[in-house]
């Protein structure tokens, strides 16, 4: 059961970097050659199969880096909206005398006195 939808284990690809897929197609070539003799031969197939498949994807020429990245420093966008000053502060207000009433209407039983 999942809490909700769209959360990392869905079948999703995992997304990698080239020099983790090479690392990737190292590994699973090594594991191919040390594989026994008895071995199921599903593994094998999906072994090669697998080792086939990143292979093709190395062969392919390295995507450009993204376009809009350089020189954008990492500073956090700017809030969407403009921020409103609250109504029931008094440092936000104006005027004061009506903050202070407005605090004062909302404030606890205990705090009245």
């Amino acid at each position: 059961m999942r809490s909700f939808e769209g959360q990392h284990s869905d079948n999703v690809a995992i997304k990698r970097t080239r020099e983790q897929k090479q690392r990737q197609l190292i590994q699973l070539k090594e594991q191919l050659a040390t594989l026994k003799a008895h071995a199921a031969p599903a593994i094998r197939e999906a072994l090669v199969k697998r080792i086939a498949e990143l292979d093709a994807e190395l062969r392919q020429p390295a995507k450009p880096p993204r376009e809009g990245r350089e020189g954008r420093e990492d500073s956090p966008r700017p809030p969407r909206r403009e921020t409103r000053p609250s109504v029931f502060r008094a440092e936000d207000s104006a005027d004061r005398s009506a903050a202070v009433s407005a605090s004062s209407v909302f404030a606890s039983p205990r705090r009245r006195s």
